[in-house]
């Protein structure tokens, strides 16, 4: 075996492994003259018999230990969840809201920025800054009443989960409509988006849809409440903030996502028929992500997709600020290097 040269075929590609350039022996992977600088931590390695046992997973990644392996979609692919949350920047931007966790002092920073812009900037209001101190009230101009924030966006019948973009901020009101079907069993079942029921034939023994027994309907659909192939909505971050690296030597910082934390989401489910309209609760922060109804494992199948759109229906803003942070927000506004960081913050990505 000294001067052998085992050749391993793996899911990702061809791993070779060479003699010790120093022993002339074939060892363990990781050691300290493997030409592939690769350590042997125990992270995670392949278990089949192909495996050459070195470690490719990172616990830096989508696909450590600590996450469930997610195939397509943005799950994987580190610079498409980096962009996501670019575009839920944007929305928390345009209504004034602020990160998941965010203070309440933060939320009012984020507010007053909305305002400032729908009056057209610092620039525009000079040094004439339309906040009472003494009432806590902007008298300045307020985003139009008739422009509500909106956003449509797709939801596939065959993702587990579809995300919206669009900023949901406890205490404010939304309404969330849809439109279209979508079909299940490879198009053996169309339907609209309150889904079908099963029920039991006590004579066949077995669960019937469309006046047939389908064997997957004994398994556990995702959000039990309500029809198979409902459209079913929740509230949370879709990407989080994990680590800021830098590159080239400290300039340019490249930030790292993780994907939606699946736990986090399951409590704030809640069925949608054609429209509905909620007042977000205090653990429904975030942005709105949808999926249509049916038991894990089972999304092969399904086909099509149909049209959500979420509008923010408690606008403008509230132009009335807390008396306690008053004074410190209108400080802000005559020191426009504060009032650039800030606004900044709203914008993270």
């Amino acid at each position: 075996m000294a001067d052998a040269t085992v050749t391993n075929r793996l899911p990702e590609g061809d791993q070779t492994i060479t003699p010790n350039p120093v022993t002339g022996e074939v060892e363990l992977p990781g050691h300290a003259n493997d030409p592939r600088g690769l350590p042997n931590l125990p992270f995670s390695v392949d278990s089949n018999r192909i495996s050459d046992g070195v470690s490719s997973i990172s616990p830096w990644t989508s696909t450590g230990p600590s996450f469930p392996l997610y195939k397509g979609g943005t799950f994987t692919d580190p610079t498409s969840r980096q962009d996501h949350e670019g575009v839920t920047s944007v929305s928390r931007v345009q209504q004034g809201t602020c990160q998941t966790g965010s203070g309440a002092y933060e939320k009012a920073q984020a507010r007053l920025a909305s305002l400032v812009a729908s009056s057209g900037g610092l620039a525009a209001l000079g040094g004439s800054i339309p906040l009472d101190v003494a009432t806590g009230e902007w008298s300045g101009s307020q985003p139009d009443a008739g422009a509500k924030p909106t956003k449509s966006f797709t939801v596939a019948a065959g993702e587990r989960w579809n995300p919206s973009g669009f900023a949901i901020q406890p205490g404010e009101t939304y309404t969330v409509s849809v439109s279209g079907s979508w079909q299940d069993l490879d198009g053996q079942l169309t339907t609209n988006t309150m889904g079908y029921d099963a029920t039991w034939n006590v004579r066949k023994k077995c669960y019937e849809a469309g006046h047939q027994c389908r064997t997957h309907l004994k398994q556990k659909l995702r959000f039990q409440r309500s029809n198979w192939m409902h459209l079913i909505c929740g509230i949370g971050d879709y990407v989080t903030l994990m680590m800021e690296v830098e590159e080239d030597g400290g300039s340019g910082g490249k930030k790292r996502y993780l994907p939606i934390k699946e736990e986090e989401i399951i409590n704030t489910l809640f069925a949608v028929d054609n429209t509905i309209t909620f007042e977000a609760t205090p653990d429904q922060e975030g942005e709105l992500i949808c999926f249509a109804n049916d038991a894990e494992g089972l999304y092969y199948d399904n086909l099509g997709s149909v049209t959500v759109t979420v509008t923010r229906t408690s606008w403008p803003p509230s132009n009335e600020f807390d008396k306690n942070y008053v004074e410190y927000l209108k400080e802000s506004l005559e020191n426009p290097s504060m009032y650039d960081d800030y606004e900044s913050s709203t914008r993270k990505n």
